[in-house]
């Protein structure tokens, strides 16, 4: 983990931590702090989360969003509900943000988590600031649970995985879905590409390196936009028929939290098609 980034971790839980009691009045205008509000605090502490939160494209758990008011993220919508809490990301609604601290609003905001140990972070802070530590680390005990199930036996070799998306992007190591990819045994072709977070790779690149598993966002395959026509390329295609594909939900990878499991499970399976593909 980022030392930078874990220190404000641990100043942000000995700061909510010690709070006198818990939030009565969470807002959210993240789909991140969406997600672990909705799995962490009571119901009934919840005022808004934001529209993305309902939406399957957006949300693992969008069925645990009915029936709680929802934002756009403009100010005047958290002020009318005049928080005790709000859950923000680093890079959304800035000017909402900015105007929340300037009028004295109690602020967490969310940086992109780059690993597991920031999903961990952000998991405990989370909790730490609703006043739910231990449904935090409850949370976090079950997902290292779930993880550890999941890695392959010392030892084995680790088939060559790309992530591949409209326009050629790819996602690289210090990315959730890159944690992830590496935890499931698999090498990355993205860190091979010099790729860390987030980049372009170019169609040639992908089919000179042959790699034995091509992971795609299933939102990306249906999407009707021209920057989806390089996934229907006739070379790529040709590829997708030689080698194992997976289909990952996006939601699944996106924010911290238990479904980051979940998107284990489809990267086992697509290691134990790869396996098969390779036995006589």
């Amino acid at each position: 983990m980022n030392p930078m980034r874990c220190g404000a971790a641990i100043l942000a839980i000995a700061l909510f931590g010690n709070a006198v009691a818990a939030p009565q009045r969470i807002v959210s205008i993240n789909i991140c702090g969406d997600l672990l509000a909705l799995s962490l605090a009571p119901r009934a502490h919840i005022a808004s989360i934001t529209f993305l939160a309902a939406d399957e494209v957006m949300s693992p758990i969008a069925e645990l969003a009915e029936g709680v008011p929802r934002n756009y993220g403009m100010a005047e919508e958290v002020l009318a509900l005049d928080p005790d809490l709000v859950l923000a990301g680093r890079y959304t609604a800035r000017a909402t943000v900015n105007l929340l601290k300037r009028l004295g609003y109690t602020v967490l905001e969310f940086d992109i988590a780059e690993s597991m140990d920031d999903a961990r972070a952000q998991i405990r802070v989370a909790a730490a600031a609703m006043g739910v530590i231990e449904a935090g680390e409850n949370m976090i005990a079950k997902l290292d649970a779930r993880i550890q199930a999941a890695r392959p036996r010392p030892g084995q070799e680790r088939p060559l995985a790309v992530v591949y998306g409209p326009n050629g992007f790819t996602l690289g190591p210090r990315s959730l879905s890159g944690s992830l990819i590496e935890i499931a045994g698999f090498e990355n072709l993205a860190a091979r590409a010099g790729i860390l977070r987030v980049g372009q790779l170019p169609l040639e690149h992908l089919l000179l390196a042959r790699p034995d598993v091509l992971l795609v966002e299933s939102e990306s395959l249906h999407a009707p936009a021209m920057a989806t026509l390089v996934l229907s390329h006739p070379a790529l295609r040709d590829l997708r028929n030689r080698i194992t594909v997976a289909e990952i939900p996006r939601p699944l990878w996106s924010c911290p939290g238990p479904w980051l499991a979940d998107a284990l499970d489809h990267l086992a399976a697509a290691r134990t098609s790869v396996r098969k593909r390779s036995t006589p």
